[in-house]
């Protein structure tokens, strides 16, 4: 047997497990073909060393609808908003149906009109939008009228929209505060005592429904722990690191702290500091290289991983759907993606 036989089209078919005839249509464009399966074939060819594979890469992307996007993430929690940019950067680059380029922004300035103004820029060089915001007059204005004019928006990670039903992707809030409420119950066992909650801002719906989801279970199941007034930290670390050892000395009775938002490195610069880590459950939201390693550490209980690379991926495809779609469908264009409980004991790499 030869080993060294040129492949041929019969042998990108047999890799790619598909018959001639398909991957014939991709090769010379004889008919229309389903861009996974054209990219299927593409694969195949460049596996088995088909001679023409540069070409059908060429041919396939020449053939595919052409995008930009436009990411308007926050300026704070700098590790967890860049590791989700390089996530979406990643699933753009891997969208099999469409040649997409991603244009990230960050929010620095949180008054409502510089925020307009950013998604206004975005808005005119862009296809479609992604958009991590708070709620505000303005801003919802200005997304509608975005949306008029045919360009989508989607909300990202926190509904921006109070009574509007808009397309969204991220965790379902309400049970990410629940599920929070949870964890402390059970961590906390028969102790009573205060429940420390540390949110970016009020204005952002998601990180009230997370308070309101941790509320309503503690009254239901663990009414012996007491939330506290929430703290706005602005998703900083260096105001949750002052707020963290504020309430520590404040509350005696502390016996849970949570952050619903970002800046929760803030929250384990505060623990490190003391000579003993005090017996209260830590949850935190961002999964990041400073968490993993104060998980191990034991410096904090819990991370609630967003799970970033489904994010991206659950985006860049109703970014893309979003083209071509008719009206909004509430089943098709919210998409929740579940959280990941991380521990010291299931942590990757841990």
């Amino acid at each position: 047997m030869n080993n060294n036989k040129r492949p041929t089209i019969a042998t990108v078919a047999a890799q790619a497990g598909l018959s001639v005839a398909t991957v014939d249509r991709v090769l010379n464009a004889r008919a229309p073909v389903n861009p996974e399966t054209a990219e299927q074939v593409f694969q195949a060819a460049e596996a088995v060393g088909y001679f023409a594979a540069r070409l059908i890469g060429q041919r396939i992307r020449e053939r595919r609808p052409t995008y930009r996007f436009g990411i308007l993430l926050l300026g704070t929690a700098q590790a967890f908003y860049a590791n989700l940019a390089q996530s979406i950067s990643d699933a753009a680059q891997q969208h099999a149906s469409a040649n997409l380029t991603c244009q990230f922004d960050y929010i620095v300035d949180r008054t409502p009109s510089a925020i307009v103004t950013q998604i206004e820029q975005l808005a005119v060089q862009c296809d479609a939008l992604a958009v991590v915001s708070f709620a505000h007059p303005l801003i919802n204005a200005c997304l509608a009228q975005i949306r008029e004019a045919g360009v989508p928006v989607v909300a990202l990670l926190s509904a921006i929209h109070e009574h509007a039903a808009e397309p969204y992707v991220g965790q379902d809030n309400r049970v990410v505060g629940r599920t929070m409420g949870w964890l402390l119950a059970r961590m906390c066992g028969a102790r009573k005592g205060s429940v420390g909650i540390l949110l970016g801002g009020h204005r952002f719906l998601g990180h009230q429904a997370r308070v309101e989801g941790l509320h309503g279970y503690l009254a239901e199941h663990a009414p012996g722990l007491k939330p506290l007034e929430p703290l706005i930290n602005l998703d900083n670390s260096d105001i949750t690191e002052e707020a963290t050892l504020d309430l520590l000395s404040r509350h005696s009775d502390l016996r849970g702290l949570c952050v619903v938002g970002g800046g929760g490195d803030g929250i384990i610069n505060a623990l490190a500091q003391l000579p003993v880590r005090p017996a209260l459950c830590c949850i935190l939201q961002e999964s990041t290289e400073l968490s993993r390693r104060a998980l191990r550490q034991g410096l904090i209980d819990v991370v609630m991983d967003s799970q970033p690379r489904q994010t991206a991926t659950a985006l860049v495809q109703l970014l893309v759907e979003l083209q071509t779609a008719e009206a909004f469908d509430l089943l098709r264009h919210r998409v929740y993606i579940a959280p990941q409980i991380v521990t010291s004991e299931n942590m990757a790499g841990g």
